[in-house]
């Protein structure tokens, strides 16, 4: 049974190998947008923005001295005249090692960062999932997330 708890910057190492799964899935699907996963310590400076930060954290799922997963999560206040003033919750990454998805380690980091969100003030909690994701749409709609928008794009020119 896997361990959960926050991140901390001896994880940055594992959260890297890690990402670097979720990259590699997002560029298999989508190579003309998502770069590849050449250097696994290339977004390190991006996942260490999350850990002990005063509005960010990562939960990872660790099972003996493996990380199986992580989520990272960040709190914005919004403030734009359009949108009604509040804090809410925003989830920037969550990946599950390959071979532990549908064990519930997903599930559990989501529920981690939304009592985390709750513990902070946050009053909503935001995500994006791309439309080939279909596996972590069910997920989010199962833990009750639904379709707010939806953002198009097209490819212009192939570079």
């Amino acid at each position: 049974m896997p361990l959960y708890r926050e991140a901390t910057p001896d994880d940055i190492a594992e959260i890297s190998r890690l990402g670097q799964l979720l990259n590699d899935m997002h560029h298999q699907a989508w190579p003309q947008i998502f770069a590849s996963a050449e250097d696994v310590r290339r977004d390190e400076a991006n996942w260490r923005r999350a850990i002990g930060a005063a509005n960010a954290t990562t939960f990872v799922a660790q099972e003996d001295s493996e990380l199986i997963g992580f989520i990272s999560v960040y709190l914005i206040s919004e403030t734009h005249s359009f949108f009604n003033p509040m804090r809410y919750a925003h989830v920037g990454s969550i990946c599950v090692d390959e071979t532990r998805r549908g064990e519930g380690v997903g599930r559990t980091l989501m529920v981690l960062a939304e009592q985390w969100a709750q513990e902070k003030g946050a009053v909503d909690m935001r995500l994006t999932v791309w439309a080939f994701n279909e596996d972590a749409q069910r997920l989010y709609e199962e833990l009750g997330y639904g379709i707010r928008s939806v953002s198009m794009g097209k490819q212009l020119s192939s570079r």
